[in-house]
């Protein structure tokens, strides 16, 4: 420490050797980088946190639909359990590929013929009801001969039950099938 005297005035000034700095702050606080650098990382844990809740959120979404379609295309299978059932259907005889329509050793392609859908409801049996949760819902069950045309009460039927749902961009399918006796 150096003590000047000046002229008829005598002030004492204070040097401290080495940085040249007062060291008459209170360091119990925090400093005002120390409180942006906290706020900004409990910004991005925060963004994060809301990103993960939606994420869950669309999801279960997506599992919820996905069960209400399963359970819609399983619920509409079942209601064919014999193919006497299956009112307007008979196993297409027409034996060029392109014009079968349901014979699949003659079309292994073919469309099937339809049963039950959005627009046609053949017989006493009708679509079940689309849950709320379904945007979108088309409900079809197809018929098909798989070993061909047989004798009456020899063949086999393929049942297959279609529900798709969603929006553009983001549909989903569900398919159910089955076999029975004719």
């Amino acid at each position: 420490m150096f003590i000047f005297l000046v002229g008829q005035v005598s002030a004492i000034i204070t040097i401290t050797m080495g940085t040249g700095a007062r060291d008459d702050r209170d360091d119990s606080g925090f400093t005002i980088v120390e409180m942006i650098v906290t706020l900004v990382l409990a910004s991005l844990f925060v963004i994060f946190l809301v990103q993960f809740f939606l994420a869950a959120g669309g999801q279960q979404i997506s599992v919820e639909r996905q069960a209400a379609a399963n359970n819609l295309a399983r619920t509409n299978l079942s209601k064919f359990p014999r193919a006497s059932s299956l009112t307007g259907y008979t196993c297409d005889p027409n034996t060029t590929p392109a014009a079968n329509t349901n014979n699949l050793t003659i079309n292994p392609s073919a469309s099937g013929t339809l049963i039950l859908s959005n627009t046609v409801n053949n017989g006493s049996t009708t679509r079940e009801p689309a849950p709320p949760i379904l945007p979108n819902v088309t409900q079809e069950v197809r018929a098909y001969s798989p070993m061909g045309c047989m004798p009456s009460g020899s063949g086999i039927v393929k049942i297959v039950s279609r529900v798709t749902y969603g929006y553009i961009g983001q549909t989903g399918e569900v398919v159910y099938a089955t076999y029975v006796q004719e």
